[in-house]
């Protein structure tokens, strides 16, 4: 059978045709099992079930004439329906005895909203009905400046934002489906929105940015917080404040990543670590005195023993050659880690599958290895977060399938998701061949090129490809467009969104091109207006609009540069 997670044992059985169920529930059944359970296709099996009063995940289930669950709480209960939908997904089973359990207490998905793509509240309970159904319990949302803040007043209101009553809302959506939905909240670098405003730029480290760059690149630099100036910590609490009421998690990511200019403006000549551990601790100290457990980035582990020991560290790591060094730096210092690889979707129109799928089975061992508390798999938004979620999904699920059944290696994975997720087979490998083509070109680069700057590959993983190998990735994509255009899948969403992003990487590969040779590649700048309009639309279905006008601002003028 294919199933995503993969179940940890399965006792083989007689082979029996299950299309779908007829869920019979204790009396006393929770509301969110039942819920779940509708999801599920109607038909003459009858399901029953066992379940405890314990707070665990996992479940077993018995086939015969009637299929029995056995749970030690509802939420193994739940994690088992989530099985059984899958099953009557196959259309059959042909096992005995299914026993399950996951490998990771914590299994969590990380969605930046604050670069660009702000989802729909619609969109949004798509993903956790996703979630769910591949056994995550746990979403955050980074935020920046995307939240009705008061010192960010006259910011959010350009750039989109998610309110409070939205994020309250998919709080309790979360809860329906056994998902902890943690507060993301940059408090120390990432700063950039705030600290570019006349009210608050006076509290930047650093005061010599000459703003020559597009800000989708500066947003990534130059962002970090005057610690030493008592008004800063005061603003950060001020934060802190506003948006932990929208969350009813015991835990609060404070994140602190990134301080790249600490020490290197009004705070030079000090030392940046003892900079970095007294602000970090007055913060972790207030989200304390607020009854909250605190989270934080792990990438400045050199710095962390000062802060206490209660501290959920997220360990962050995205090639996929990634090294173990700092996840075992963390267990040997016996500090408590969530393991965090990446779908690697930022700046492209699509994940890169090739890069992803080694990051997370490689992070999905370290952690169990290491027997952390967790894996987070997150989806940054780089320069204008321009992948549609539907171009990003297969690396988001592979990551649910490894946080689950860490060790599992998932030979039929593409099979799986095309049954599961896609609803049409061959999906998953028409997605990798978008990705193979897509990764000559990087929306980095072409950004960059916006801002009149001249690539500098030492600053970015891509390399500029040459003439031959964008015009053969050009053609790759041509060859499956029509298989795009002229398929029906269950999950049309994901066509629609894999459509677009093959006819926007070959406009981009085409600018490209043009670049370097002055000539075209069959690519009219008709089409790219007509495209940008598709994009336009596909991106308002799933986000609010946010700074999609960037985006588009941006694409045509580079369009017009080397097409028109």
């Amino acid at each position: 059978m294919l199933l995503i997670p993969q179940v940890k044992s399965i006792k083989e059985g007689k082979k029996r045709e299950i299309k779908g169920y007829k869920f019979v529930f204790p009396n006393d059944a929770d509301s969110r099992l039942i819920k779940t359970a509708q999801k599920a296709p109607v038909g003459d099996y009858e399901v029953q079930f066992q379940i405890g009063k314990e707070e665990l995940d996992e479940y077993r289930i018995v086939f015969d004439d009637i299929i029995k669950v056995e749970a030690k709480g509802v939420k193994g209960a739940f994690y088992a329906v989530q099985t059984l939908r899958q099953i009557a997904k196959n259309g059959y089973v042909d096992a005995s005895e299914i026993c399950d359990a996951p490998d990771l207490e914590v299994r969590g998905y990380y969605f930046d909203i604050t670069r660009g793509r702000i989802p729909t509240i619609e969109t949004l309970k798509n993903l956790v009905d996703n979630l769910a159904y591949y056994k995550v319990n746990m979403l955050q949302l980074y935020v920046e400046h995307v939240f009705p803040f008061k010192e960010y007043d006259g910011i959010y209101q350009r750039t989109g934002y998610i309110t409070p009553d939205e994020l309250k809302e998919i709080d309790a959506y979360c809860k329906e489906n056994f998902i902890d939905f943690v507060p993301s909240l940059s408090c120390f670098g990432h700063l950039y929105e705030l600290l570019e405003s006349e009210k608050y730029k006076h509290l930047c480290e650093l005061t010599d940015d000459e703003h020559k760059t597009h800000f989708w690149q500066r947003r990534m630099a130059h962002h970090t917080i005057d610690v030493s100036n008592p008004e800063s910590i005061e603003l950060i609490k001020s934060l802190i404040d506003q948006f932990m009421p929208c969350f009813t998690s015991k835990y609060f990511n404070i994140c602190c990543d990134e301080t790249f200019d600490l020490g290197k403006g009004k705070n030079q000549g000090k030392d940046p670590a003892v900079l970095f551990t007294d602000f970090v601790k007055q913060i972790v100290e207030y989200v304390r005195s607020k009854g909250k457990t605190p989270m934080m980035w792990g990438d400045v582990i050199e710095h962390i023993e000062p802060l206490g020991d209660d501290i959920i560290f997220l360990n962050w790591g995205y090639s996929p050659n990634e090294k173990p060094d700092r996840i075992y730096n963390l267990k040997n210092a016996n500090k408590t880690q969530i393991v965090c690889p990446g779908i690697n979707g930022w700046t492209s129109l699509c994940e890169r599958v090739k890069d992803s799928v080694p990051n997370i089975t490689k992070m999905a061992s370290y952690a169990y290895e290491a027997n952390a508390k967790g894996l987070m798999n997150t989806n940054w938004g780089d320069y204008g977060h321009i992948a549609p979620i539907e171009a990003c999904m297969y690396g988001t699920i592979f990551g649910c399938a490894k946080a689950w059944n860490a060790t599992y290696e998932y030979p039929l994975f593409d099979e799986s998701i095309d049954l599961l997720y896609y609803g049409y087979q061959g999906a998953a490998k028409m997605l990798k061949t978008i990705d193979t083509a897509h990764r000559v070109v990087y929306w980095y680069c072409l950004v960059v090129d916006y801002s009149n700057e001249a690539f500098k590959t030492d600053i970015m993983w891509a390399r500029i490809a040459e003439p031959d190998e964008l015009e053969a990735a050009y053609y790759e994509i041509e060859d499956i467009i029509p298989y795009l255009q002229g398929t029906k899948w269950e999950n049309e969403r994901a066509r629609e969104a894999l459509l677009i992003v093959a006819m926007g990487a070959q406009y981009m590969i085409s600018m490209l091109f043009s670049k370097q040779t002055g000539e075209k590649l069959g690519v009219f700048f008709s089409d790219i207006e007509e495209w940008i309009k598709e994009y336009a639309k596909l991106y308002l279905k799933e986000s609010k609009e946010g700074e999609l006008k960037e985006f588009i601002k941006v694409f045509y003028y580079l369009a017009q540069k080397y097409i028109k």
